[in-house]
């Protein structure tokens, strides 16, 4: 059985806690994937809660180093939100120290990689395309699920997928019945390791970020990867759940058509948005005074950002088995995994309430590992208070396609918790901070 690892308190050694779990191996090319969504931009929101901890993906390079002789290359890099501003990221986290500590490192080379396929960058709101953006210096090679995608249960719905402020053109044309294609970066594929370094957070869609969801980063165009259906349950969609206001789909609908068409029409409308907003005393920024303003249920919930999201766990099981199991060149997966993957949690300070990209920080002093992915999620729910039963990203492992990694029971798999075995599973893991739920969850997937 694959295995766990959990180390939790202050005084955890990141780096020995990394180097236990490097594998052994020959290998040449080593990719990390941080999770590096967005930059700060609010005071609530730092950005020691929001990106994956310097500390912990320079431990990992430097385990590497020491422990891969043959090594050519160790890329460091993620695919941001379109409107992620890369230098003040790097900035703000610290990277561009380490880029500097690195540059010129010439056995193996250290690179740090954007590898969005394209950038936007936001004027008062409107989005406009950034034309200097170099995206993945290797390219993007199509992968192709099809029959194998879990999304193939819903895609007699598949001209409602939608991947708010992206091209819904762009996501139909790639998701429908029989038919599931994602643009992976070629960086990645060419890796023979893969280390995932996820951040433990909320999330709005998934209930919770980690392991993953982190693979979301993988693929170049974010409008490949299919996060709801259009409308409501009765319309047989998950946007919204059924008692959101009428108002709110519309806005939802008129954003979807002008946001990158018309920067005059955009800007009018947003303009009558606000003052909606303030009319009815909708909130969308998750500031602890906001969360709790907004307990009676009036916090913004749309673009599936809610418990009763059926779409992206599917999307996201993909793309774990993308990491598994797509040769370098792309094309249609494989029956053996074609490279070696690794997850290491950065619980060090998490992220609670409006995940992910508003999350209020905690201090969990918790480092997870293991090869299994569902491992480590399964433990961080458990740490975070969270029910794995009540989260559709969890409660479905058995499904996932990948035998070895559905073998495994919660309550029998053995864990290491900080040194002490423990063949109980998770049962001998105790919530370590009751995390807020983002809005659209609070009250439906705490344990009891």
């Amino acid at each position: 059985m694959i295995p766990l690892e959990i180390a939790l308190g202050p005084k955890i050694d990141v780096a020995a806690f990394v180097a236990r779990q490097l594998p052994d191996g020959a290998f040449r090319r080593v990719v990390l994937k941080p999770n590096w969504v967005k930059h700060a931009e609010h005071p609530e929101f730092p950005i020691e809660a929001l990106v994956t901890s310097t500390a912990l993906i320079e431990a990992t390079v430097e385990a590497c180093l020491a422990k891969y002789p043959t090594l050519e290359k160790i890329t460091v890099g993620d695919v941001p939100l379109q409107t992620c501003d890369w230098d003040a990221l790097l900035r703000q986290s610290g990277v561009d120290r380490l880029i500097e500590k690195y540059r010129g490192h010439t056995a193996p080379t250290i690179q740090f990689l954007d590898l969005r396929r394209e950038r936007w960058r936001p004027r008062a709101g409107f989005m406009e395309l950034d034309d200097a953006h170099p995206g993945d210096p290797l390219g993007y090679s199509e992968v192709i699920i099809d029959h194998a995608s879990l999304l193939d249960e819903v895609s007699h719905n598949a001209d409602s997928f939608r991947v708010s402020d992206y091209d819904p053109a762009e996501t139909v044309s790639v998701h429908r019945k029989g038919q599931h294609r994602y643009l992976i970066a070629r960086t990645v594929l060419d890796a023979d390791l893969f280390i995932n370094l996820p951040k433990m957070k909320t999330h709005q869609k998934t209930g919770i970020t980690g392991a993953l969801k982190n693979l979301v980063g993988i693929n170049g165009s974010k409008a490949h990867l299919v996060h709801h259906q259009l409308g409501f349950p009765s319309q047989g969609g998950d946007e919204f759940p059924e008692d959101v206001s009428r108002l709110i789909y519309w806005q939802a609908r008129l954003r979807e058509r002008f946001q990158k068409k018309s920067k005059f029409v955009f800007k009018t409308l947003k303009g009558g948005w606000e003052i909606v907003k303030r009319l009815r005393g909708i909130k969308t920024l998750g500031t602890k005074e906001a969360l709790s303003a907004a307990a009676g249920g009036n916090f913004y919930v749309g673009s599936g950002s809610w418990y009763g999201n059926d779409s992206i766990w599917r999307m996201v099981y993909d793309l774990n088995a993308i990491i598994l199991l797509a040769p370098a060149d792309g094309g249609a997966l494989r029956a053996e995994p074609q490279r070696q993957v690794l997850s290491i949690m950065d619980g060090l300070i998490a992220g609670e309430g409006n995940g992910p990209l508003q999350p209020l920080p905690v201090k969990a002093n918790a480092m997870i590992a293991s090869r299994n992915p569902f491992l480590v999620d399964f433990a961080m729910a458990k740490l975070m208070g969270f029910d794995f039963q009540k989260i559709r990203l969890l409660a479905n492992y058995q499904r996932f396609g990948y035998a070895p990694f559905r073998e495994f029971h919660p309550a029998t798999c053995p864990v290491l918790l900080n040194g002490r075995h423990f063949p109980s599973g998770l049962d001998a893991v105790s919530p370590i901070h009751r995390f807020i739920p983002s809005p659209g969850w609070k009250g439906h997937i705490e344990l009891t």
